[in-house]
């Protein structure tokens, strides 16, 4: 051969031209491989179940619970009753003023009072406290869900830059074996120095793009510690999170009145329901009975009995008010459950929906969009090569092919968002038990 260097120079060019083509799938293959088969990940379901298992918020919620059970015991009980005491008809003028055995009519009590609310008034007070307790518990249960909606959102702010930074790295191999290729023929007479430049340019900014999803991923780790503490810097599996189909849109509406965030308005319209009872009572009187004991140093002793009723007989001031107010909190709990209800069914119609045209569109990217992209850099590549294309369409087929992907990861990401929410959404309040999910 009469230029042997000049033939190695085109060998290792080609070589590097056909690393160009097999290496977007063999870098993907080395980012899945490289994750350690005994690594203990952080997959969704994990990071859902130690944000239940492990959440101050959701202990306060169970002793605020375990209160409310000991009122309602105590508010069925009578009130306490009084021990009373005292001295009566001491003189205050004259030449026994003070004295307590000189003058014929200083007496000492002492008895015991008891107030009666009726049983009905104390029946009513327990039936208001178990309500109470019961709204608690609803909303532990929709604290619980709440926070396996969020801690699945943040951990999907941690998965997607993790999936971003495997397509940049991919899409940065490539670059790197490109502009090796570029230098070896710039330096053999068959590139100009503008496409070595360019092509430098382009794989510095694809690096800064690089160390923006590392950024990004920092900080989403560091709002999900919200919810896992030290196990957010866990690693992350590298797939998608799969979910399943949810059911007919009908029966999903359907059983949204038993969800847990419905159920607590519900909730709410019992213990107002329970503070219209108990506003009714108002109008029964009450009594109380006291039994006391006197000593008369000058006189035999003695007993006394008084028994005490109450009076509602101005009631137009008093009860009737009293009752038209608690009527109106009724009707504003179930006002508000309504419209608690109409919120959600809101809500799921528009995940639903956005569930079932996100899979359509994904379908698209993969079946069309991304294989012609692909595409797109094979032939720009080779055009390149054989000399009658430039660098620039190789550049500028490479980064839309990256664009194109990292669009599909929005996509992908944002239908994993509904679907946490329809799975948010589909859980009744009389299936639904905090970490079995």
């Amino acid at each position: 051969m009469s230029h042997p260097p000049l033939s190695r120079a085109w060998c290792t060019l080609a070589g590097l031209l056909f690393g160009l083509a097999v290496l977007p799938g063999a870098a993907l293959e080395v980012a899945e491989s490289s994750e350690s088969p005994t690594a203990e990940l952080l997959t969704l379901d994990t990071a859902r179940r130690i944000a239940v298992d492990h959440q101050p918020m959701l202990e306060a919620q169970a002793l605020a619970i375990d209160a409310a059970r000991e009122s309602a015991v105590a508010a069925r009980q009578l009130p306490d009753p009084q021990l009373k005491g005292g001295v009566s008809d001491l003189t205050i003028t004259g030449d026994h003023v003070g004295t307590l055995s000189r003058q014929n009519d200083t007496q000492f009590t002492v008895g015991i009072a008891q107030a009666f609310p009726r049983a009905d008034k104390r029946r009513l007070r327990g039936e208001r406290a178990e309500a109470e307790a019961g709204l608690a518990e609803r909303q532990l249960r929709k604290d619980a869900l709440s926070i396996e909606r969020d801690v699945g959102l943040a951990w999907l702010d941690v998965w997607k830059p993790l999936q971003a930074l495997t397509l940049a790295r991919a899409t940065e191999r490539e670059a790197q074996l490109q502009l090796d290729a570029l230098r070896i023929a710039y330096r053999n007479g068959r590139s100009a120095q503008a496409d070595v430049r360019a092509a430098t340019v382009a794989l510095e900014l694809l690096r800064d793009q690089i160390a923006k999803f590392e950024q990004d991923g920092y900080h989403a780790r560091g709002a999900l510690s919200r919810w896992l503490g030290v196990a957010a810097y866990a690693p992350l599996p590298v797939g998608a999170p799969t979910f399943p189909e949810p059911p007919p849109l009908g029966a999903m509406l359907e059983a949204l009145r038993r969800h847990p965030h419905v159920d607590i308005a519900a909730a709410e319209v019992e213990v107002a329901a329970a503070d219209v009872a108990l506003a009714r009572q108002a109008y029964r009187p009450d009594f109380s009975v006291e039994v006391g004991y006197g000593h008369r140093p000058a006189f035999s002793d003695y007993i006394n009995l008084q028994v005490g009723i109450d009076l509602p007989v101005f009631t137009a001031n008093r009860q009737d008010r009293g009752l038209a107010a608690r009527q109106a909190e009724l009707a504003r709990a179930e006002a508000l459950r309504e419209d608690s209800w109409r919120e959600h069914a809101a809500e799921l119609r528009l995940n639903h929906w956005d569930w079932t045209l996100l899979g359509q569109r994904l379908a698209h990217y993969d079946d069309t969009i991304l294989p012609e992209a692909d595409a797109r850099i094979e032939a720009a590549r080779l055009a390149w090569a054989a000399g009658s294309g430039s660098l620039a369409a190789v550049l500028d087929a490479r980064r839309a092919a990256l664009d194109l992907r990292l669009s599909r990861l929005d996509l992908e990401t944002d239908r994993s968002r509904h679907a946490l929410a329809l799975r948010y959404l589909g859980v009744t309040a009389d299936s639904y038990t905090a970490g079995a999910h």
